[in-house]
């Protein structure tokens, strides 16, 4: 899996606390809510924090350096210090003594709202919140203190929301089914408020803590049990505390470390992260208990809901999406060979649904397409369709309809151990082809295909069919009409003498379950044959691809608008001694690559590619109508052609994507060699057996995949 790391708006000055010192596992709570995680990159800096509670001693040495200017100096709280405590919790240095707070650069605004009972009344508490909504410097309000919710507190709890405050308010200590505030008040906090409850050491609800109730959809939990954190009565001091006024600092520092690393993002966005990201606790889901569970820090710093990436200078949107870019038809693993593009690639920034950096690894989402065998290329030789009907509509007119297995139990191999990487899909997803033919004493001659590779019919070399012999026949230039599997096709054909005829043929694939592949192709070839042993093909076709290019498919951050591939072929066909064939093939493709914008891959020039194949067939060598060939080819290969990798890496201070740029050459090292035999009989009128033989030098013109040799022995059982 590709590593996700958060960045910050600023360098980490110092070194990250040590999870096995005494300052950090003092505060067990650090360990609870997985925050450990979230300070490699985001610390808290930047965001301020309300604390509506007893005010904070403002001197103490975990709160040196905390606090916004405007706060309310010293603690009203003699028994303890319960603001100083809440903002500690939220904030307190990374000193090396103590502890160390959840969002520990984060900035306190203490206000103080309570009596020395820790009692805020109605008035109080409105004029803190409308204090703390006031000011633009604050993100983030708690309320920790005890108090009777009615008028104005409750209109200034409102207010605070829409204000875009996020308002943290813990439920209350009561033992009871649901939290203290009303719900006239958090059934407006239209996504910007949560009510936090309080749980043990063994993540269970505290026996004191308010259940979730009515408000389970505003409502999470936090560690609320003997909970260490600074005090009032000096400035070295601590004490232990148990509630959800405990708990409740530890979703504000939470949201702080959030914003740190996204400023932009909306209290509602907070709030949704926190919920989506929270660990689930109690029944499945979002519970009358524990809501929508325990505060998972790490989790909510880590990427929401898919990444992408932007190649343009702003990061104001997310741009492409990063998807698996399968690779084909001769765009090898050009990365790999570029060491500086592989580099890049490393650290790429990239962007989650909320628009939050990070740092992935693209190398581990890029794979190549493998062209082998499949037991399908196998068995369509051996017409593996298990129900056929042929119909004579007339001496000119034919159809055939074949329905397809649609029971993986129709075939036999071994799944578990089946080399050809199929899936039971894939056996489901090929159900119906049907096919109509005409040939008329004119010389004229038509096939209409529906659901047969692109290829079929277009695939003689003289008299011989090359996909009724090779497992390979596609690759011998017949890639250029498309890189699917499935497509409709048309071919019509004029025979103008005996020696001398032509083809002309389109298909089109819409292969969008299997690699989003997408393509038209049209085909002109002219056939001469100047003897009945010799025959000679030039071939001409246009492959236009929508949004892939020479069966390499990405619908993310390396995909195309299109390609264009012009492509010229010559094939020829000699008949010696009546029961030998040889034939070959040579076509060279020309492509025009319409650049994707916010694609990583800019800048195409015109890129060149060939593919090759040469064999000879026999047929009736040892019994009548059995049939042996072997054959050397080279599938579809770029030779020439290049574009720029674009790759963001980092933001500047206005939060521009940084990319680095590296021209790269699409033209592989390496050069694919296949080599290919077979035999075939039949046995009687029903059965007919093969084995057939294939192996691969530097497949898909890399090293990434390995050489292969594959043998297959097949019967086939005609009923």
């Amino acid at each position: 899996m590709a590593c996700l790391l958060t960045l910050s708006g600023r360098a980490l000055a110092q070194a990250l606390p040590d999870p096995a010192s005494e300052e950090f596992l003092k505060q067990y709570g650090l360990r609870f809510v997985n925050v450990f995680p979230a300070w490699s990159n985001t610390t808290g800096s930047g965001i301020t924090i309300a604390t509506l509670d007893s005010g904070v001693n403002v001197t103490h040495v975990e709160l040196l350096g905390r606090i916004a200017a405007g706060g309310d100096v010293g603690d009203v709280d003699t028994g303890g210090g319960h603001g100083t405590s809440v903002a500690g919790i939220i904030a307190s240095n990374f000193n090396g003594q103590g502890i160390i707070g959840v969002a520990y650069d984060a900035s306190i605004l203490p206000i103080r709202v309570t009596d020395s009972n820790r009692f805020a009344g109605s008035d109080a508490a409105a004029a803190g919140f409308n204090r703390a909504a006031a000011r633009s410097d604050v993100r983030v309000i708690t309320f920790t203190a005890g108090t009777i919710f009615s008028e104005p507190q409750n209109s200034a709890i409102i207010n605070a929301t829409k204000a875009g405050k996020l308002v943290i308010i813990r439920a209350g200590n009561d033992s009871q089914a649901n939290p203290d505030i009303p719900p006239s008040v958090y059934g407006q906090f239209n996504g910007g408020g949560i009510i936090v409850g309080g749980t043990g050491q063994n993540n269970t609800l505290l026996d004191m803590s308010n259940r979730a109730g009515g408000a389970a959809a505003v409502y999470m939990v936090a560690p609320g049990l003997s909970i260490y954190a600074p005090g009032n009565r000096g400035n070295t001091s601590y004490v232990t505390w148990t509630g959800t006024s405990v708990a409740t600092p530890h979703v504000a520092g939470a949201a702080a470390l959030i914003l740190a690393q996204n400023p932009e993002l909306t209290s509602q966005q907070v709030v949704e992260i926190l919920f989506n990201s929270a660990t689930d606790l109690g029944a499945p889901g979002v519970d009358a208990i524990y809501g929508h569970g325990m505060l998972n820090v790490g989790a909510a710093l880590a990427a929401q809901g898919g990444v992408g990436a932007s190649s343009s200078g702003s990061s104001g949107g997310l741009g492409v999406g990063i998807a698996a870019l399968a690779v084909g038809g001769g765009l090898a693993y050009f990365w790999s060979e570029n060491k500086k593009a592989e580099k890049d690639l490393e650290k790429t920034l990239v962007f989650d649904k909320y628009n939050r950096p990070y740092i992935m690894n693209l190398n581990q989402t890029l794979n190549v397409q493998n062209s082998a065998p499949t037991l399908f290329n196998v068995m369509n030789m051996f017409d593996r369709q298990t129900r056929t009907v042929d119909v004579i509509m007339s001496d000119n007119l034919s159809m055939s309809l074949h329905t397809r297995a649609t029971n993986p139990a129709d075939y036999v191999f071994l799944k578990d151990s089946d080399p050809f990487l199929e899936n039971y899909d894939e056996v489901r997803d090929r159900d119906l082809s049907m096919k109509v033919a005409g040939s008329f004493n004119s010389g004229f001659s038509f096939n209409l295909q529906h659901n047969y590779t692109p290829s079929s019919g277009f695939d003689k070399v003289g008299n011989l069919s090359l996909s009724e012999n090779f497992i390979w026949a596609s690759s011998y230039g017949l890639q250029y009409m498309g890189f699917g599997n499935r497509s409709d096709n048309v071919s019509m054909g004029y025979k103008a003498s005996k020696k001398l005829s032509f083809q002309f043929g389109a298909n089109r694939l819409n292969n969008n379950k299997q690699n989003r592949l997408s393509s038209e192709a049209v085909m002109l070839q002219g056939s001469y044959s100047p003897t009945e042993k010799m025959s000679v093909s030039l071939r001409v076709n246009n492959l236009f691809e929508d949004g892939n290019l020479l069966g390499g498919a990405s619908s993310g951050a390396f995909s195309v608008a299109n390609a264009n591939t012009t492509a010229i072929g010559l094939t020829g066909q000699y008949r010696i001694f009546d029961k030998f064939s040889l034939f070959g093939s040579f076509t060279e493709g020309f492509t025009g690559v319409k650049q994707q914008r916010g694609s990583f891959l800019q800048s195409f020039t015109t890129l060149r590619s060939y593919s090759w194949g040469t064999g000879i067939i026999g047929k009736s060598l040892f019994r009548y109508n059995d049939r042996a060939g072997f054959a050397v080819s080279s599938p579809l290969r770029i030779s020439n052609g290049s574009a720029d990798l674009l790759v963001p890496q980092s933001l500047d201070s206005q939060r521009n994507v940084i990319n680095s740029r590296t021209r790269v050459s699409l033209a592989p090292e390496g050069r694919e060699i296949d080599f290919e035999a077979f035999y075939r009989m039949n046995l009687n009128r029903r059965t007919q057996v093969g084995t057939t033989l294939t192996y691969r030098d530097t497949p898909e013109n890399t090293s990434y995949i390995g050489k292969g040799l594959s043998v297959f022995t097949t019967v086939g059982l005609r009923f």
